[in-house]
């Protein structure tokens, strides 16, 4: 057999490389690559699907956001959360796909969610932050889909969806279900467990009206001068009191994903 020149073994050796080391940025992120063949197949098959158009090897704060998000709500089974990576050089792939959603180099990352049964994708509104946190409560809001937030407790969660799904006199049971797990709950989860308590007796007093009234004005109060201390109580609040507006689809048990 005749022996392989050098600049040959060096050749295929890349080739193999090539094709057998996974791309850096979906091994990384957790995230699933698209491309324009496999865009539309992909994400008809989720409820949501969150989806990133950057460059075609993203870095930076607000890529890291994204990896964040994508790490931990990999256990999620309604939830996609993707990336299109899109080359400006070279046979320029997926820039038509990108053109087609609104995508440039102009604004890139560009986050848009998908939403089955929706013609048009929502796009992520990044004027608050783009961070892990913020595209979790986008995700809530939008598609109904349960991702926790920091101050939620997952117990209270699944209690406040239950509660705004009940009538009247049930939501009592609930209640009593709730005064029950804050008797377990350490010291941190216990002050967020008061408010789930709080705002269903709120409830109860003013109607389901108060879950939005209630969010206008902690929004109103976080617009204006308060301490950062402040702050980070009254988005803990938001993070609870958007729990309860999640009444599309009941939270299945970890086990159950």
């Amino acid at each position: 057999m005749r022996a392989l020149s050098m600049s040959t073994y060096t050749f295929l050796c890349g080739l193999f490389i090539l094709f057998s080391v996974p791309n850096k940025s979906s091994a990384a992120s957790g995230s699933v690559e698209l491309d324009e063949f496999s865009f539309d197949k992909v994400i008809n098959k989720f409820k949501a699907s969150l989806v990133k158009f950057d460059v075609a090897y993203p870095y930076g704060d607000k890529h890291d956001a994204f990896v964040a998000l994508a790490k931990t709500s990999q256990d999620v089974d309604e939830l996609l959360v993707a990336e299109v990576g899109v080359k400006d050089y070279g046979e320029k792939e997926n820039e038509g796909l990108a053109k087609k959603y609104g995508a440039s180099k102009e604004n890139f990352p560009l986050v848009k969610l998908f939403i089955k049964g929706q013609s048009e994708p929502v796009v992520f509104d990044d004027s608050r932050g783009f961070t892990s946190d913020e595209l979790r409560r986008f995700v809530r809001e939008k598609s109904g889909v349960y991702l926790s937030l920091p101050g939620c407790v997952k117990e209270l969660d699944i209690l406040a969806m239950k509660y705004m799904k009940t009538d009247r006199e049930s939501r009592k049971d609930v209640l009593k279900e709730v005064e029950k797990i804050l008797k377990t709950l350490a010291d941190k989860e216990a002050s967020s467990g008061k408010i789930y308590k709080t705002i269903m007796e709120k409830i109860q007093e003013k109607g389901d009206e108060f879950i939005i009234s209630e969010k206008q004005r902690v929004n109103k109060l976080l617009g204006g001068k308060v301490s950062e201390e402040k702050k980070k109580e009254l988005a803990l609040r938001i993070n609870i009191l958007q729990t309860f507006q999640l009444r599309k689809d009941p939270i299945k048990k970890k086990e159950e994903l």
